[in-house]
């Protein structure tokens, strides 16, 4: 089992030059000094060998877990704000925190924000700056309420299109992951678009679901919460904002990703670790990741004991001339 450490062609060049210096010198020896242009061919040859990088058998070997391209598609409409997160927090808050646990979880891994509203907006290009991210999206307020004229989930689509293309053609080595959090709500007339177009460009994901099948209510001013609720039009009373989970499940299906309900902090690093498993490991022979054992050192002792002999013959002859000489 071999695997080359060098091109295939330019080591094929490079020991068809070597070997005919050694045998251009060879014939232009005396016979009795050939025994040394020998000994260089077989350097040639071990030099050649070792190039190959040969190995015998599997072991299992080190991987790393950190060539993921993570793009967080994050709702930021007014529902967002509804306060019915772990107890009477806002919604935003647990997709942030979520956010900030996936980051801790997958350390090394590009993280990329898309929020969307009324519009779709980059927040953060792609880093692995955990601090940087956590900050950012502390300054990303929800959008206004009355700001657009309803909202669908598919909203972000087209430009996670684009992006997840974007990142396949920049990086096609890394994992794309796509993980949408949003409660997914559609108060905009029109069906939602499907979601499917986008599987072929994404190697695992999740749906993540915020709110509550009982509702929240949601704050005029989310600085301020006690200076009232947004009214439902139709009643005047406080409007309540609920969790469409079978909208996401459907959603999921169609990325071909797990759909997680999430109510309160924790539990996102069991999701997080079957992705390290999944994407840090190559299965070979059902076995995990795996690696031939090398054998190249043995053939650089034996190179090493070749070139030793070839100096011996030299140095012996340097001492003959020399006592010859006085």
């Amino acid at each position: 089992m071999i695997q080359p450490f060098v091109d295939p062609a330019l080591l094929v060049v490079g020991a068809l030059v070597l070997l005919a210096v050694v045998v251009a010198g060879a014939v232009s020896s005396s016979v009795g000094r050939r025994r040394g242009w020998f000994l260089r061919a077989l350097m040639v040859m071990l030099l050649v060998l070792i190039a190959l990088g040969p190995g015998w058998g599997r072991i299992a070997v080190a991987t790393r877990p950190s060539d993921l391209e993570v793009l967080v598609v994050m709702d930021r409409t007014t529902s967002m704000s509804a306060q019915d997160w772990n107890g009477t927090e806002p919604r935003l808050e647990g997709a942030r925190t979520d956010i900030d646990a996936l980051m801790k979880a997958l350390p090394g891994s590009r993280f990329t924000v898309v929020t969307f509203g009324k519009d779709v907006t980059t927040a953060l290009p792609s880093t692995s700056d955990a601090s940087f991210v956590a900050e950012s999206l502390a300054l990303i307020p929800r959008e206004e309420p009355f700001a657009g004229h309803g909202s669908l989930v598919d909203r972000p689509l087209v430009p996670m299109r684009t992006r997840l293309t974007e990142l396949r053609r920049a990086h096609p080595d890394r994992r794309r992951i796509v993980v949408l959090m949003t409660d997914g709500e559609n108060t905009a007339a029109g069906p939602q678009q499907s979601f499917a177009p986008l599987a072929p460009l994404v190697d695992a994901g999740a749906v993540l679901g915020y709110g509550t099948a009982a509702g929240g209510l949601m704050p005029l001013d989310e600085k301020h919460p006690s200076k009232g609720w947004v009214t439902d039009p139709s009643t005047g009373q406080p409007a309540r904002s609920h969790v469409d989970g079978e909208n996401l499940r459907k959603v999921a299906r169609q990325l071909q990703a797990p759909y997680l309900h999430r109510t309160s902090p924790g539990g996102l690093e069991e999701l997080a670790k079957r992705w390290q498993q999944r994407f840090s490991t190559r299965v070979a022979d059902g076995a995990g990741a795996r690696a031939k054992l090398p054998l190249g050192w043995l053939v650089a002792m034996v190179l090493l004991a070749v070139v030793a002999l070839d100096l011996r013959t030299h140095w012996r002859g340097f001492w003959q001339a020399r006592r010859e000489l006085s």
